[in-house]
């Protein structure tokens, strides 16, 4: 029952108290639930994404397209296609290994087409797929 509150933390003769503030939501919250678009849905499933193990491949980028802040990468290791995602790409660190980007390097738009190792989570359940950790890009 707690959970259905906001909870504010009361310290009292070295005592914590925890004191309901409001409900998290109303009785409304179904009726939006059910208005939601299938793009809004689908983002809720990636956030539950069960995480594996942590991995590594190289290979080359095939196809970067971003939305927003989200990335998502079709890659290529001469075995077979490998997708990538992520939900901040500002998150993913990018480094050049044998050679020196011009200015600020965009990986949206200048990412396409260069070989990579690429360091991810795998994602239990969908073998060719993983969150994006790391990209560390070879011309």
């Amino acid at each position: 029952m707690l959970k259905n509150f906001r909870l504010q933390s009361v310290a009292l003769a070295g005592y914590l108290l925890l004191l309901p503030l409001a409900p998290l939501w109303s009785a409304a919250a179904p009726a939006q639930t059910a208005s939601k678009s299938k793009e809004q849905i689908l983002e809720h499933k990636r956030d539950k994404r069960v995480r594996g193990q942590r991995d590594l491949v190289d290979g080359q980028i095939k196809d970067v397209t971003c939305k927003g802040r989200t990335l998502d990468m079709t890659f290529d290791d001469s075995r077979e296609i490998l997708h990538f995602h992520t939900d901040n790409y500002f998150k993913v660190e990018f480094s050049a290994i044998n050679f020196t980007p011009r200015g600020t390097m965009n990986p949206c738009k200048q990412a396409k087409g260069m070989y990579a190792r690429v360091y991810f989570y795998d994602i239990k359940g969908q073998p060719r797929e993983g969150d994006l950790i790391s990209v560390e890009l070879r011309k």
